[in-house]
């Protein structure tokens, strides 16, 4: 990441002011985004009536800067998409009376034509990311890493400031590391990868150009959430619990078939002492297998 995103996303947040008052909600919109407003066919133009329309159309003008400077083909993958997101997901939850966040979003752009027909490939990108529930905790370490970047400056190098900023960056990505939601091929640990990244990059760059200041922490690495671990722990317990299971069934098994053959020599007459004494003699060895495994 550089600068130069967190300037991008900074500049276009800027743009759109959410105020509350007494008579309620108040948007100014300090730039037009009709360029990328819903196409109403009615209208023959683009048109933003809406507080979600307003953030959505900034959202996809945002992408599109991105692909300008690093080209299309890779978007899907492309970080820089996820921070779009992230902000979107900031914007939309800073009204008041969206409850539904980015899944609002989502169904609201699905449910209008003039968006799907021009723009899906960008909003298909939203819904990788509904299943996030921390997606304004997300929002809060790329701000935090956004401030680094602004005072880490390899020219200014106010090496000290962003050192106080990586402190903060660390909790906040160590609270997210312990989610529970931070499991394999999540979207959840795909952004986590991506601040993490980023995050090391500039600490690459700092440790180089700050060498006269103290150093700043150290990620740990991306865990396997608890869950993982318990599912782990559960299977090796009834392995090892059917480990032990299966001689105990296999003593049980067998003291029916001695008595069977104690009541096939009876029924034959064979009851004579010597065989009394095998069979008795017999029985005391599966009792002292059983007590061994009891």
């Amino acid at each position: 990441m550089s600068k130069k995103v967190c300037k991008a996303i900074k500049d276009i947040d800027k743009l759109i002011v959410l105020k509350q008052g007494v008579s309620g909600v108040s948007i100014e919109a300090k730039q037009s985004f009709e360029a990328y407003c819903p196409n109403y066919k009615k209208l023959g133009k683009g048109v933003c009536n809406y507080y979600s329309d307003i953030v959505i159309s900034a959202f996809i003008t945002l992408l599109k800067s991105f692909v300008n400077d690093n080209g299309e083909g890779n978007i899907e993958s492309d970080k820089f998409t996820q921070y779009a997101i992230l902000w979107l997901s900031y914007k939309i939850n800073q009204h008041p009376n969206i409850n539904d966040g980015i899944n609002y979003i989502y169904d609201e752009i699905r449910s209008d034509d003039g968006w799907i027909s021009d723009y899906n490939n960008y909003i298909e990108q939203i819904k990788k990311f509904m299943d996030i529930k921390d997606m304004s905790e997300f929002y809060d370490a790329f701000e935090i890493l956004c401030k680094m970047h602004t005072e880490f400056d390899e020219e200014a190098k106010k090496c000290e400031n962003c050192s106080n900023y990586a402190e903060d960056f660390v909790k906040k990505f160590e609270k997210l590391n312990e989610n529970y939601s931070n499991t394999d091929g999540s979207s959840f640990r795909q952004i986590l990868c991506t601040l993490s990244t980023d995050y090391n990059n500039l600490k690459n760059d700092y440790d180089k150009n700050c060498s006269g200041y103290s150093d700043i922490p150290q990620l740990s690495e991306i865990k396997t959430p608890p869950s993982s671990l318990h599912d782990f722990e559960v299977t090796s317990s009834s392995s090892s619990i059917a480990s032990k299971l299966i001689p105990v069934l296999s003593v049980f098994v067998a003291i029916p078939i001695f008595v069977g053959i104690a009541y096939k020599y009876s029924l034959f007459g064979f009851d004579k002492r010597r065989h009394r004494q095998y069979l008795r003699e017999k029985l005391k060895k599966i009792k002292k297998k059983m007590n061994r495994y009891v």
